[in-house]
Order: C-alpha cells, then sequence, then structure tokens
C-alpha cells in the first residue's frame, strides 16, 4: 500500500535513490529530508534515529484523511498551520481548536492522546478527557475532536 501524507512524497523520473518502484520517497519523519538509504538507522540531514522495519506506527483515520505517526513522533492536531502540520484535515470544521490535541507513540509502541484545552474537548470512545490528561489509544479506539469530527485509532 503506497504511504499517503507528510510521509511520502513523489519524485522526479531522473531520481531513484530512496524511491520505492511505485516513485513514492521514503522520508524523515522529524525533518522529512529523502532518505537515500531508507534502511538506515539515523537521518543523514537531523541525525535523529529512525523507525526500523516492524517499528508499530499509529494511523488515525479521520473521514478528510489519514494521520500516520511513528514511534518518538509528537502530532498537534487541530486548525492552525503554524501549530499543526495536518491542519488541513481539520480546517472545514469551526469547532475544532487550533491546537486541539496531540497524539504521540511511545518507544514501547504505545500511543496515547492529550487534549491541549480545547474549547470543545477531545474524547476518547465517548469519554472526555480532562485538559493536559493523557490517555492511551488502543487499536479500534474512536477518537473525537468536538462534537463531529472522529477518528479511527489503527495501530500495526
Amino acid at each position: 500500500m503506497p504511504q499517503h501524507g507528510r510521509e511520502a512524497t513523489l519524485l522526479p523520473p531522473d531520481h531513484n535513490q530512496g524511491r520505492q518502484p511505485d516513485g513514492t520517497a521514503f522520508m524523515c519523519p522529524y525533518c522529512e529530508a529523502v532518505l537515500p538509504n531508507p534502511g538506515a538507522a539515523q537521518c543523514d540531514s537531523c541525525l535523529r534515529p529512525l523507525p526500523q522495519k516492524g517499528a508499530p506506527t499509529l494511523r488515525v483515520m479521520f473521514p478528510t484523511g489519514e494521520l500516520k505517526v511513528s514511534v518518538g513522533q509528537h502530532l498537534v492536531l487541530g486548525r492552525d498551520a503554524g501549530q499543526s502540520p495536518v491542519a488541513s484535515t481539520f480546517t472545514q470544521y469551526d469547532n475544532v481548536s487550533r491546537r486541539h490535541s496531540t497524539v504521540w507513540l511511545d518507544p514501547s509502541g504505545t500511543a496515547w492522546v492529550r487534549d491541549e484545552g480545547s474549547t470543545n474537548g477531545t474524547f476518547v470512545n465517548g469519554e472526555r478527557l480532562p485538559r493536559g490528561v493523557e490517555a492511551p489509544l488502543r487499536n479500534g479506539d474512536q477518537l473525537r475532536l468536538a462534537a463531529d469530527v472522529t477518528g479511527t485509532v489503527q495501530l500495526n
């Protein structure tokens, strides 16, 4: 299955390094540099360790897009492009805060969410999270931002 979102990019046909047969490049999940050697242990640009094959990935499937988080990444969910690299996923929802919540995957492979003081709340399986409280996410959980933006959690 091809990668989508900020983790993948298409390269010109004459650029072969770091490219899958379908034209998708491997990118560093931290600095987004194209990786000439996708199997490397660390990024040549930012020198951060790279998730290895078999490392878990957190995916949250929202109606407006799929978000993907690798081990060690923190992803802010919200409408403000200055604070959330995935703001376009939420811009049509006025009730989602500019900096609504953060999701991440810790080194043990546990997924987490924290409400960042949103106006209309962050919910896991219908339960509202108190402001600033971290809650684990499990495969199949429903993550809802405000009243009408619900995503399904997938861990693989």
